[in-house]
């Protein structure tokens, strides 16, 4: 493999990717037949090592490549040797001692992932089968300064965005996120706490055999999602966009390197997680005004959606910023992909992800990695279509199930006005995703069709118990319009006034959580 700057050079030049002088722009591009992102690809493919940790980086980065790129970068081949089974069986019996031992007896030979991060290996622990995962020794900073200087002689002009600093910065920080095993950890460990409350399966770790070098669990059977989406299942991708929105609004972390194979349909038609690839943490302060961003596009509300997203990228709101992104977001073309479909909410994300890029604010890393994962739900849904599947809105589906679920989840944290006095700035969401159900269930009504199902995947329901959640959805929705109203308006009233504000809020919160538990 190429990897020295010298060999970068070369590699870009036989490519046409490297930097070109004046008259050389103006000319016409050679008609070689081979496609931009066919190039950058293969260019990587060729230099190995973090060119190809660079590619996954850039995967569905909308805000900085165009489709071909973006199609063409998916197929970039991952083959990354794993850490040798003799390296980690003396980790176990190091770190485990004779538990250790034993489950380095009975790993088998051939690692069950590698990435850039992770080495895994199935084997046996008490008659199961199980994982256990190590960690890579982190990158050396000379290599990754080798990397920077080879990356600068990617020259073409629509390729400029990605040799940035910022983007040289962020892509080390991406990279660092990771490095040690005991952060991914204590992530498997809160989720483990919280999973019965979850619409996805994660890891659990085994206690008595994990440590902060070696984790493991027990392995889960299922259908991978990507052979799912070739066959066209949208209800698989809109699990998926269901795991992704959790992640952000239930559990305040978002994966930043997503991929298909990692994920599975139990035969209970649960999605599993079978690893956290690259989890970084969102700050439970900017939850909320990310659960309002997503509401606000889902609505179709650029002016919400603009401000939500200057609050998580800027971290302050100034007219002049806003007037700014609005223009930007109503001057973009949606980004043309021929030959697919391509749901309506992905496009709008975009559209804003790339919008927010040439307003030229620092983004954070996680909010980059959010879209991301949006982007990349939208072409997975594009190819269940294109498989044959009927369109279908895969992060719209997936939307109000998870509010629904964060909903049931805090409802008893909703019996204290400060609580829900920090769950008011997060109107946006469940006030449009309550109006939409409300919405839906009037045309039922209407049509004498009341069926409803809350849970992604959660078979039918008889009538009888359909009309009683129906019934349970339409007293939340006027409960929780009672609760935030007498919040936002009391104030105003005087003293005795708020004495009966603060009853009826009690009250009705009280009438919140009987009607949320009742739901079926």
């Amino acid at each position: 493999m190429a990897t020295s700057t010298t060999s970068a050079a070369e590699v870009f030049r036989r490519y046409g990717l490297e930097p070109v002088g004046f008259l050389r722009a103006m000319a016409v591009p050679a008609r070689d037949g081979i496609s931009p992102g066919r190039k950058l690809r293969e260019s990587f493919e060729i230099l190995g090592g973090l060119y190809v940790a660079f590619a996954e980086f850039l995967l569905w980065r909308a805000d900085l490549l165009g489709v071909d790129y973006l199609l063409e970068l998916r197929e970039i081949r991952r083959e990354i040797p794993p850490v040798p089974r003799a390296t980690v069986a003396a980790l176990l019996e190091k770190e485990l001692g004779s538990e250790g031992a034993g489950l380095a007896r009975q790993m088998e030979q051939e690692a069950l992932w590698s990435t850039r991060s992770r080495t895994a290996y199935l084997s046996r622990y008490k008659g199961s089968l199980v994982v256990v995962q190590v960690s890579r020794d982190p990158i050396a900073d000379a290599e990754l300064d080798a990397f920077e200087a080879g990356i600068r002689f990617l020259g073409s002009p629509d390729l400029l965005p990605v040799t940035t600093p910022a983007i040289l910065a962020e892509f080390r920080q991406w990279l660092r996120q990771t490095e040690a095993s005991d952060g991914e950890r204590s992530y498997l460990q809160v989720i483990a706490k919280n999973r019965a409350y979850l619409l996805v399966d994660y890891p659990e770790p085994i206690a008595e055999i994990t440590t902060d070098r070696v984790l493991c669990w027990p392995w889960v059977n299922g259908k991978p999602v990507g052979d799912l989406l070739k066959g066209g299942s949208t209800d698989a991708a809109t699990q998926v966009a269901v795991a992704v929105l959790e992640q952000f609004c239930g559990l305040s972390i978002v994966d930043a390197e997503l991929h298909l194979d990692s994920m599975v349909m139990r035969p209970d038609g649960r999605l599993a997680v079978r690893r956290l690839n690259r989890p970084i943490t969102v700050p439970l302060a900017v939850v909320n005004t990310g659960m309002k961003y997503v509401a606000a596009v889902m609505e179709g509300n650029a002016s919400k959606a603009a401000q939500s997203l200057l609050l998580l990228a800027a971290g302050k709101l100034t007219p002049g910023l806003q007037t700014s992104l609005l223009e930007l977001m109503s001057a973009i073309e949606p980004e043309l992909k021929v030959g697919f479909w391509f749901p309506r909410s992905a496009g709008a994300f975009e559209s804003n992800w790339r919008a927010l890029a040439k307003l030229k604010v620092e983004r954070p890393l996680y909010l980059n990695c959010f879209h991301r994962n949006l982007m990349a739900v939208g072409y997975w849904t594009a190819e269940a279509i294109d498989a044959g599947a009927n369109p279908v809105d895969t992060i719209a589906e997936a939307h109000w199930p998870v509010v629904a679920r964060v909903l049931k989840f805090n409802a008893s944290q909703l019996m204290d006005p400060m609580v829900v006095a920090e769950w008011s700035v997060g109107l946006g969401l469940l006030g449009f995703g309550a109006m939409r159900e409300a919405n839906r269930l009037a045309e039922e009504v209407r049509d004498d069709n009341l069926t409803m199902e809350v849970e992604v995947g959660q078979p039918p329901q008889p009538e009888r118990a359909s009309r009683k959640n129906s019934a349970t959805w339409i007293v939340i929705v006027g409960l929780l319009a009672a609760a935030l109203a007498a919040m936002r308006w009391g104030t105003a009233l005087g003293t005795t006034g708020q004495g009966w504000i603060a009853g009826l809020a009690f009250a009705a919160l009280v009438g919140l959580y009987c009607a949320v538990t009742r739901l079926d």
